[in-house]
């Protein structure tokens, strides 16, 4: 019986050793306690390495006891790129119920300032002209960590990238820092900063080396250059051009660059790689409008048409209220930047009871600079006009346009400060095909307002009028109507114009104002409030403006601001629907 017994008692304690084993085998697992500002905590939390070995199995105590003594010269260190250079830190290690708890305070104290700075560009920048010295001295007016300003890290880095960037963009892109220190006086808490940047050799532009063109001619690129040889380098020459190429619609892809070897400064070549579009393609779409109803339409586009990359462009729209084929060939940019096309067009509406039916044909010189698009038009245009309870009439015009259009916003697609403006002026005469004599001019300006971060003002005002003894005889397109999508909402479309029996037909005056408040809910979703008033008529004294308000909900599509307006019409009486995406400009 002893022996038995004495065994079970043995196989009991083999078995209560083996389990205090495999309890000792577990992880080695010990705690922070970490007392700091709540804006630095974080940031030591993720790059002290006593945290980072926390639950790692080849953690055990005397690898802790290293960790902890290095903890604070890694506190300093970290605190310091913050514009802490004096802390007080206290730390403890003690044992608490089988494990560890490390504990650290850190108290960051004042932040080091700037108490001065040097920065100085050497190398041939320092020629002693009178435009470096006026570009050194804007470098040093916009370098950011100014006297009495607090010292942090990544500030520093991001003045010294950014006074170079300065350098790199205009005749030296081989520029680099030469020398760079910040000097801190731990007692004092303050830094003194020193740069010095090495231009390196003033770069010139040489000739274009071109790859990826297969069937459209060199030219087309050589017209859309914005670099000459000999021309002083600029990184904005480059970034100008590369964006033409990729605006021209010749291109799917383009990349515009040149060597910056310092060995080599002088005519550099500029090397240009595009991908080119598909000379032809054929869409469809279809779609719908609160203005002209449900659409249908085909588009034919050929950028190289006859081979000699003219760009023939045509479309057969189909509307409710609309429907009309026209067609544009646009030839190649001249030397001068000029863009030149040729178009014909056949339409017929039918709206608010005028119908009309066209044709017309003309060519068009524009051009754009920068934010300036300008264009001059010469246009005939035949139109038999049709009103019930009125003979129809036909009307013929020859006439000259030009337009000046200016778009200065933030963004283009979605713009939220700046202004869009746009005024025409042209006529036509009797001794040059014409079956009336008059004159046209018409503006229109879309302003941009941001209130705060989520809020926005739109302004748009829009005027027109036309010289001429009466109405008779001008087309409908020079004469005015409005109401609508982007004009005086709660009305229809082109109802608010001359009242012609049943119909309403164009006037020779219109004026129109709108303001709009949009608040964006979240990043693409908006809620807007609105109040339109305006008119279109054939004799001044009549005018009086009609009012037109309401909301609607404003969304980023992918191709502009999608609105969808309800809108009372106050002459009308009525609750009316809009739908509109984008800005008409």
């Amino acid at each position: 019986m002893a022996p038995r017994m004495f065994r079970s008692f043995l196989l009991a304690a083999l078995l209560l050793f083996s389990f205090s084993g495999l309890v000792r085998a577990g992880p080695f697992r010990y705690e922070i306690e970490l007392d700091a500002p709540e804006r630095y905590k974080t940031m030591l939390q993720q790059n002290l390495e006593i945290y980072r070995w926390r639950d790692n199995p080849r953690m055990n105590t005397d690898q802790l006891r290293r960790l902890f003594k290095r903890t604070p010269d890694e506190i300093r260190e970290l605190i310091s790129t913050e514009g802490f250079f004096s802390p007080r830190i206290e730390s403890d290690l003690a044992e608490k119920s089988g494990g560890w708890v490390a504990r650290f305070s850190v108290v960051p104290g004042e932040p080091a300032r700037v108490s001065s700075l040097a920065l100085r560009v050497e190398g041939p920048f320092a020629d002693g002209s009178s435009e470096n010295a006026a570009r050194l001295t804007k470098i040093q007016e916009q370098w950011p960590l100014n006297p009495g300003a607090v010292f942090r890290q990544q500030d520093w880095e991001a003045a010294k990238r950014g006074a170079l960037q300065k350098v790199l963009i205009e005749r030296y892109p081989s520029a680099g820092i030469s020398f760079s220190q910040a000097t801190v006086d731990p007692e004092t808490n303050q830094v003194a900063l020193e740069v010095a940047i090495d231009s390196g050799p003033a770069f010139t532009f040489g000739g274009l080396e071109l790859s990826g063109l297969k069937r459209y001619p060199r030219s087309i690129v050589e017209r859309l250059s914005t670099v000459e040889p000999g021309a002083p380098y600029a990184q904005s020459k480059l970034l100008d051009f590369q964006q033409r190429l990729q605006d021209s619609l010749y291109f799917s892809s383009a990349l515009v660059t040149a060597e910056t070897d310092p060995a080599h400064p002088e005519r550099v070549p500029v090397r240009v790689e595009v991908t080119e579009n598909p000379s032809r393609k054929l869409g469809f779409g279809v779609g719908a409008s609160t203005n002209t109803g449900a659409r249908a339409q085909i588009d034919y586009r050929d950028l190289n048409f006859f081979d000699r990359a003219w760009r023939l462009s045509s479309t057969l729209k189909l509307e409710t209220k609309k429907q009309g084929l026209n067609g544009e060939v646009q030839f190649p940019l001249t030397e001068a930047g000029y863009r030149d096309s040729i178009n014909a067009l056949l339409e017929s509406t039918d709206i608010e009871g005028e119908v009309t039916r066209k044709i017309g044909f003309g060519a068009k010189r524009s051009r754009v600079t920068g934010k300036i698009e300008t264009a001059l038009a010469m246009q005939y245009q035949a139109e038999r006009q049709e009103v019930s309870g009125v003979e129809s009439k036909l009307n013929k015009a020859l006439t000259l346009n030009y337009s000046w259009t200016k778009r200065d916003v933030d963004n283009l697609l979605y713009p939220t400060r700046g202004y869009l403006f746009n005024a025409q002026i042209g006529g036509g005469a009797k001794a040059l095909l014409s079956d009336q004599d008059f004159g046209r001019g018409y503006g229109r300006l879309v302003y941009f307002h941001p209130l705060g971060a989520r809020d926005s003002l739109i302004l748009r005002v829009e005027a027109g009028m036309v010289a001429a003894a009466s109405r008779d005889g001008i087309p409908s397109d020079f004469l005015f109507r409005t109401g609508g999508d982007q004009s005086v909402r709660g009305y229809a479309y082109q109802s608010l114009g001359l009242k012609q029996g049943a119909a309403v037909v164009g006037g020779r005056y219109l004026g129109v104002a709108s303001a709009e408040y949009v608040h964006w809910v979240m990043p693409k979703w908006g809620a807007a409030l609105f109040f339109d008033a305006g008119n279109a008529v054939d004799e001044v004294k009549e005018f009086k403006a009609v009012q037109g308000y309401g909301a609607g909900v404003r969304w980023k599509s992918p191709v502009g601001p999608l609105n969808l307006d309800i809108a009372y019409g106050k002459d009308v009486e009525k609750l009316r629907l809009h739908f509109s995406v984008g800005f008409t400009f």
